[in-house]
């Protein structure tokens, strides 16, 4: 999956800077008016933007893994600023105006950061930019980081896009379910439940266990209006089942430790029931799994 996605973003690195060609000529219009109100109002806070933007390339050079964490600094230097979802996103709408950076994997992180920086902000007005970018998307962490942000925002016909993509195989499937994880909306969780009965395994199986365990954290669902309060319990028991499915099946110790994981953050009530009933009949690696498992959920119980 991840050699793929480094295939096109060198392939894309002589195209568009970002993947908006089907934004509604209308729609950018109305972002362009409301960019330039912003920075007449909040000029230092694009000045922000653009002096990362055109430092993107010495930051690439400084990184420690394989991308720099781009998204973290533009989300920090424009935390709780009215506009800025509009100066994120003004690079991806209006490229022409920025010295972007040359190296790929600078150009990678810096289109997903802006990305995702924007839709931390959950601001709807930014909506169209990541529809765009899943229709017509093709590099892994922009189409990531689109779907992320949308989901964020939990509008109802988006959510069912996001679905749909999530669920259908293909080119955009695993980047769409490594975003999900961001909207807790019930059918989001069902589809990642449906994807966890497509059998996933190595890479893909991990980033759909993260994507589980982000929705239905326990925690994160605690928190003031994370989710509708009507679907929160079924948001809950959906992921925590999903991911008790990939634990019992999974094919390998590194899925069934990040199953583990999942389990331990959804921290579902009806978890330790799930693996009694399981044992019966279990195998005994399985049987010493689950019993693995149920010490490990008993401690993360006991931990205040």
């Amino acid at each position: 999956m991840f050699l793929l996605a480094a295939t096109s973003a060198r392939a894309d690195g002589d195209r568009a800077f970002a993947s908006v060609s089907t934004l509604d000529p209308a729609a950018h219009a109305r972002l362009e008016s409301s960019i330039a109100t912003a920075r007449s109002r909040e000029p230092q806070l694009f000045d922000t933007v653009r002096n990362i933007v055109a430092h993107a390339d010495d930051l690439d050079r400084r990184k420690e893994g394989r991308f720099y964490p781009m998204g973290a600094l533009l989300r920090g230097s424009t935390r709780g600023r009215t506009g800025a979802a509009l100066a994120l996103l003004e690079p991806v709408l209006d490229p022409q105006r920025f010295a972007l950076p040359q190296s790929s994997s600078a150009r990678i992180a810096l289109r997903a950061g802006l990305v995702e920086a924007a839709g931390a902000t959950r601001d709807p007005a930014a909506a169209p930019v990541y529809r765009a970018i899943l229709a017509s998307g093709t590099e892994l962490y922009e189409l990531r980081a689109a779907a992320e942000a949308l989901g964020k925002l939990a509008i109802d016909a988006d959510v069912a896009t996001l679905a749909r993509l999530a669920t259908t195989p293909g080119p955009k499937q695993d980047a769409v379910v490594a975003g999900l994880g961001s909207c807790r909306r019930v059918a989001a969780a069902r589809a990642l439940a449906a994807v966890a009965s497509q059998g996933k395994t190595g890479m893909a199986a991990k980033q759909l266990l993260r994507s589980l365990s982000a929705m239905g954290s326990a925690w994160a669902l605690a928190t003031p209006n994370a989710a509708p309060a009507s679907e929160i319990a079924a948001i809950r028991d959906t992921t925590a089942r999903a991911a008790f499915a990939m634990f019992v099946s999974a094919p390998d110790t590194d899925v069934r430790n990040e199953a583990a994981t999942a389990l331990e953050v959804i921290a579902s009530p009806d978890a330790p029931a799930w693996i009694a009933a399981q044992k019966s009949g279990a195998s005994p690696e399985l049987a010493a799994a689950l019993d693995s498992l149920a010490q490990r959920l008993a401690r993360a119980r006991r931990t205040p």
